[in-house]
């Protein structure tokens, strides 16, 4: 009998968090995929915003159903936020936090699911074989101390926390952040490239190492697995049927058995001259590719909601990158992820600063006190720099020059890469937003730099300037189906969601401004 566990969280009450919409979409092609290419008795499937106790009291109850029955798999997957949990009191308890929904950092373990909370369900099932499917930041958690031993160590913890044979894939290690985009995580989408590539029975370490190459080479975090077996365990028999599942995730039309057939074939005689070909299809996008998704991004990051236009009088301009605050940490950034080539590159000035050096001086030989002080000092320096007959050392302030770096510019040229956007109230009680968009690009990946705060009023008509003290970074798949659309509606749904909770945080509210917050809140779809 098979059993399976799969949970994809979607939205969170916590600021902390970013909503993830592509995590609904993982878990739903998961749950699809696995009905397909094997029987399973039952699937425990949570992907509506459940609640931490709804999940652990549903995974409990799952449990406490099968712990008498005889199990051949449990497959758990998860896809959602994830966060260590180092305790304080004892530093080598390092445990791993599933987020969920109603996550709150204040009460962290009634509201999250414990990475040994789920073992020890494990331990009580005890299947023949379980596999652990993890895409969340952080997530590689290691069961050993160490890497050394490493295969050694974990059979024996393996045993001691009653685990037979198992397969554990994470998505990053547990000093790593994992990525996705508005469709699909980076970890799941190679999951289901590789279901898209076999085909009858496939066996896990074959997806596995699928994987491991579609990672090698890409600037992102590396996923972490932890095998136990020996490696003829079966992921499934995968059909045209698993395919077409898979496809239309993708968005792909439906492929005919022949049609597959002769693709396989023709991908066979492929030369290296058409695998480079093939790939730089798949990998990189065009300059134009790239103009294009900048006018629609800007043109969709321009057309705010009516809950915005009531109570802000919104301006857009395209920024000079030498006037975006804070432009050394995007420098610092760039000098940091050189590998990838971007195209922009962290700008240097330079700065004086002073120090206490010694000085050789001229030895002016004269026989007072002064002069034996001077080479009492003289022979205590020669043991430090050596010695010199003919010199002695003074201590001086010496001004010198060192370069820093002081922002970025980018080696290629196009129109609107640097946004901001200002928000300047209309009603008294609440705060100007400033939000800046700093695109960082090359041919093959986009990064933005996003970073938004409200701005101190000085009077009725002047505000703070912004400061960008804290930039969040955003993957941007630009080859993806509307995704200049789709990251611009992301944003304007974190931007209003921060706003919300300012709203509400705010003392002596009168009760329209409480209606308003509640206008923006059920503008704000899941996700």
């Amino acid at each position: 009998m098979n059993l399976a566990i799969v949970i994809g969280v979607e939205n969170y009450i916590s600021d902390k968090y970013y909503s993830l919409p592509a995590c609904k979409n993982d878990a739903n092609i998961i749950k699809d995929v696995i009905e397909d290419v094997k029987e399973i008795k039952e699937v425990l499937f949570f992907n509506n915003s459940e609640s931490a106790i709804e999940i652990t009291r549903g995974i409990s109850a799952f449990v406490e159903k099968y712990k008498d029955e005889e199990i051949d798999e449990l497959f758990f997957y998860f896809s959602g936020h994830g966060e260590r949990d180092i305790q304080e009191t004892d530093r080598d308890i390092n445990d791993f936090l599933y987020i969920l929904h109603n996550f709150d950092v204040k009460k962290k373990r009634t509201t999250s699911l414990s990475n040994s909370e789920l073992d020890n369900w494990v331990k009580t099932l005890s299947p023949k074989l379980f596999v652990k499917v993890v895409d969340a930041c952080f997530s590689g958690t290691q069961y050993i101390k160490s890497e050394i031993n490493e295969k050694l160590d974990f059979e024996k913890s393996a045993k001691k926390h009653g685990l037979n044979d198992i397969h554990f894939w994470f998505s990053s290690r547990e000093n790593q952040k994992s990525l996705a985009d508005e469709n699909l995580s980076k970890f799941t989408e190679s999951i289901l490239l590789a279901i898209s590539e076999f085909s009858g029975d496939t066996r896990y370490r074959e997806i596995k190492n699928f994987i491991a190459d579609d990672f090698d080479g890409k600037q992102m975090s590396k996923p972490y697995f932890v095998d136990q077996s020996n490696n003829t365990e079966k992921f499934g028999n995968i059909t045209d049927n698993t395919h077409q599942i898979v496809n239309k995730i993708f968005g792909l039309d439906d492929i005919s058995v022949n049609f597959k057939k002769n693709k396989k074939i023709e991908e066979k005689e492929l030369n290296i001259f058409d695998l480079a070909i093939k790939k730089s299809d798949k990998l990189c996008f065009s300059e134009e590719t790239l103009v294009k998704f900048m006018e629609n991004f800007n043109k969709s990051m321009s057309s705010w909601d009516d809950d915005f236009k009531k109570i802000y009088k919104i301006e857009i301009t395209s920024d000079d990158k030498k006037n975006v605050p804070n432009r050394s940490e995007i420098g610092e950034w760039l000098k940091q992820n050189r590998s990838a080539n971007y195209f922009a590159e962290p700008s240097y000035d330079e700065q004086e600063y002073e120090v206490q050096e010694y000085i050789k001086v001229p030895w002016k030989s004269k026989n007072n006190v002064s002069t034996r002080n001077s080479i009492v000092g003289s022979i205590a320096m020669e043991s430090f720099f050596g010695r010199n007959e003919n010199k002695e050392y003074k201590l001086e302030t010496v001004t010198k020059r060192r370069k820093y770096i002081d922002g970025f510019y980018y080696t290629h040229s196009i129109k609107n890469t640097i946004t901001h956007i200002s928000f300047i109230p209309k009603i008294e009680i609440v705060d100007a937003i400033s939000l800046y968009i700093v695109s960082i690009y090359s041919n093959k990946s986009m990064i933005m730099h996003i970073a938004y705060e409200t701005l101190k009023r000085n009077n009725w008509e002047n505000f703070s300037s912004p400061k960008c003290r804290s930039w969040k970074e955003v993957r941007v798949d630009i080859n993806a189906d509307k995704s200049a659309k789709n990251i611009s509606i992301q944003i304007q749904k974190e931007l209003k969601k921060w706003l919300v909770g300012i709203l509400k945080g705010e003392e002596g509210l009168t009760s329209g401004l409480n209606i308003l917050s509640k206008q923006l809140t059920s503008g704000l779809k899941a996700g």
